[in-house]
């Protein structure tokens, strides 16, 4: 079997039942796919998420943290993929996991960038939902299929070719199970954050780059392929437009952002601030109580008590947020005047900032 995945040809001698809107016709493959009974040889192990890899003399064996029963023999160059283990079917499945993972590297390698999002295509062009696990990234993508007729190009992953600044389409994905053959021009990328109140915001460059290195798939295991996504995503924070979004979740937030992005109506570009790692929240008998942890027990005396706006507070600024949103956060949470809100919030910044418990970003 044939598949194109993007700039990628592969020539595979499992059916890949996942893949089968990407056959195409026997070419000149960039990578194959062979099955196999070697046996694996020791090496130093580099654990990277879900995967091992074993380092060999001409590249990697990949397996799950279980053991080297099943897994996937890779070559330095991506363009050999050897799997070892099950068979029939189950092998197809099993092997889709290592298979996406080449893949993914030998696109690096051509320039793309896969990213953690949910993508939509509309009116012609794709938009892309990114941020952690749990945010919200499928929730805005299906508003904006049911409330504005998008069209679902991928639930997880999908690839963004820089140079030409296109979103395409993969064989694999999250929940949704989306395998969809296709690309768009890449019009925009939404950071989306939770929030009672939707409004977006303009990143700078700079954030932009910062966001994207958490949320792009970077092969750490693999320095020369790490360094190359280093740079795509450097580039590709300079020339992508990209808004914080925050709130989005009922369906007339989907026309809102529709149209602030139609009418290019953003709030202005603001500096972030976070807090620093080290410290966890919890609370006790009513009282929220803001412990040091690690190499900061012995740096700070004893735990800090916080009030619950304060406590929620800290809670967003476990993010990059900058003060403008925060102080949007607090007037949407609690009822309190825009004045004294400002006034509390700049004095607990302060306060903060003199305890070295946050930092610009």
């Amino acid at each position: 079997m044939y598949y194109q995945i993007a700039d990628v040809i592969l020539r595979s001698a499992l059916v890949l039942p996942s893949f089968a809107a990407f056959a195409c016709a026997p070419a000149e493959p960039d990578m194959t796919l062979d099955l196999t009974n070697e046996k694996v040889p020791a090496g130093k192990e580099i654990i990277s998420g879900d995967f091992v890899h074993r380092v060999l003399p001409d590249g990697w064996f990949c397996h799950g943290p279980g053991g080297d029963s099943e897994g996937l023999f890779i070559s330095a160059d991506y363009s050999s993929l050897r799997y070892r283990g099950r068979k029939g079917v189950r092998a197809a499945r099993s092997a889709v996991k290592y298979v996406r993972m080449a893949i993914e590297c030998l696109l690096i390698r051509k320039g793309f960038v896969p990213i953690h999002a949910a993508a939509v295509a509309l009116d012609g062009a794709a938009y892309a939902f990114t941020g952690p696990s749990g945010v919200g990234k499928s929730t805005r993508a299906r508003l904006w299929i049911d409330t504005l007729g998008a069209e679902l190009i991928s639930g997880d992953r999908p690839l963004i070719r820089v140079r030409t600044m296109e979103l395409y389409g993969a064989p694999w994905d999250g929940k949704e199970r989306c395998f969809s053959n296709v690309r768009f021009p890449l019009n925009l990328i939404c950071e989306v954050r939770r929030g009672d109140s939707f409004h977006a915001r303009k990143l700078t460059p700079s954030q932009n780059r910062r966001l994207l290195v958490r949320q792009c798939f970077i092969p750490m295991w693999d320095t020369e392929t790490s360094l190359i996504q280093i740079r795509n995503i450097t580039e590709l924070s300079a020339k992508a437009e990209i808004l914080r979004v925050f709130g989005g979740k009922a369906p007339e937030d989907a026309a809102a952002l529709r149209e602030a992005i139609r009418e290019k109506r953003y709030l202005k570009e603001q500096p972030d601030m976070k807090a620093k790692p080290g410290f966890v929240l919890r609370e006790i008998v009513n009282e929220h109580i803001l412990m040091p942890i690690d190499e900061n027990i012995g740096n700070y005396n004893g735990a800090i008590l916080l009030n619950s706006v304060s406590a929620f507070i800290w809670e967003k600024l476990q993010d990059d947020i900058s003060r403008e949103d925060l102080l949007t956060a607090i007037l949407d949470a609690f009822d309190v005047d825009e004045a004294t809100a400002a006034k509390d919030l700049d004095a607990l910044l302060d306060r903060l900032n003199e305890m070295k418990l946050i930092e610009g970003v």
